[in-house]
């Protein structure tokens, strides 16, 4: 192959790196600006097919639905100067791709290294606004999301030394929500009492989206839509203090139900042996009358008996004890012939 083949295959390679260098594709999900030589000429491009000068124009590509970042973890103090570790997350979009892409991109036109940037230029903004709030409210209001009588050491991490601590939003919040629980049952007023504290929970979370998108939506084109507190905790170096409370305090209540249990139980079994006492008198009682009864209703049929056939009766008695008193071969008796005993053994009426 000579010289001018190779300058026809070098032609056309150019040609082609041309030709495809002369359009390009912006998808329904991306917002693009179109520069010239570093100089924006089109910004927010309708999706679609459009040309362009070939090696001279650029187009910038960034992601135009909306997009969620994970704050870092942060500390901040409260009103009451009580610390808690605090996790967040933001969802944000591109509202103004050209100021974005200024601001943020700095010459670049790479879009996933401009949201990099773009979240990194987010956390300190988010932890300020985040600081604002949170040092205007007590640990009752972040957590609960409503005002209201606490007390002190339910929400005081050093009186850990005492009794334990107390928990955040995982630990706090089921402690919280279950007093909260508490305080609807008996005021009676359950809905009206979650769409107060609902309510509270969204004005703190509007505050800091608000006090966000204010700054960024004018230097960086970002439109913060929401702000999310994902968990309130206390600090590391108390947590576990703070789960030992909790504990101590579960231990404590089931202590006390497991005594109420037992002083009930001590009450029931004395009211029944009490009660078992008094049947068994009572049947004792009816037995002893009955039995007395008989025994005067047998003695009145005997004596009415002896009175009408006197020697009838001597005889039967006899009879009664010769049978009880021959019952046993091994019985020995020692007494006189003429005893009264054999009378009727001698003469079968009873003569002497």
């Amino acid at each position: 192959m000579g010289t001018r083949s190779w300058l026809m295959l070098v032609a056309i390679g150019v040609l082609l790196l041309l030709a495809l260098d002369s359009f390009y594709i912006v998808n329904e999900t991306d917002k693009a600006v179109l520069k010239r030589f570093s100089r924006v000429e089109k910004t927010d491009i309708e999706p679609g097919i459009y040309f362009k000068v070939p090696m001279i124009d650029d187009v910038v590509r960034v992601d135009g639905r909306l997009l969620t970042h994970n704050v870092p973890s942060q500390s901040f103090l409260t009103s009451e100067k009580k610390r808690l570790s605090v996790d967040a997350f933001v969802t944000w979009r591109i509202a103004d791709v050209q100021r974005f892409i200024v601001s943020v991109g700095a010459g670049a036109t790479n879009g996933a290294a401009m949201e990099r940037r773009a979240r990194e230029m987010l956390d300190p903004r988010i932890n300020e606004a985040l600081r604002n709030q949170f040092a205007s409210r007590t640990v009752q209001e972040v957590v609960a999301g409503r005002g209201g009588e606490l007390p002190d050491e339910a929400l005081d991490p050093t009186a850990v030394q005492k009794a334990g601590g107390d928990a955040a939003i995982d630990p706090i919040a089921r402690e919280e929500d279950e007093q909260f629980q508490r305080e609807v049952a008996k005021k009676g007023a359950t809905q009206a009492l979650l769409d107060d504290k609902n309510d509270q929970r969204e004005k703190l979370m509007n505050s800091v989206a608000n006090e966000v998108n204010a700054a960024t939506l004018e230097d960086l084109g970002i439109e913060v839509v929401d702000v999310r507190v994902k968990q309130v905790d206390w600090p590391e170096e108390v947590r576990g203090r703070v789960f030992d409370r909790m504990r101590a305090e579960r231990a404590r209540d089931a202590a006390e139900h497991r005594a109420r249990g037992r002083e009930e139980a001590e009450r029931i079994r004395a009211a029944a042996d009490r009660e078992e006492i008094e049947t068994v008198a009572q049947a004792y009682e009816k037995a002893q009358k009955v039995r007395g009864e008989g025994d005067a209703r047998a003695a009145s049929i005997f004596a009415r008996a002896y009175s009408r056939d006197q020697e009838f009766f001597r005889f039967y008695r006899s009879l009664q004890a010769y049978r009880e008193t021959f019952d046993s071969d091994n019985d020995l008796m020692v007494l006189s012939p003429d005893s009264e005993f054999f009378r009727y053994l001698k003469d079968a009426n009873g003569n002497r």
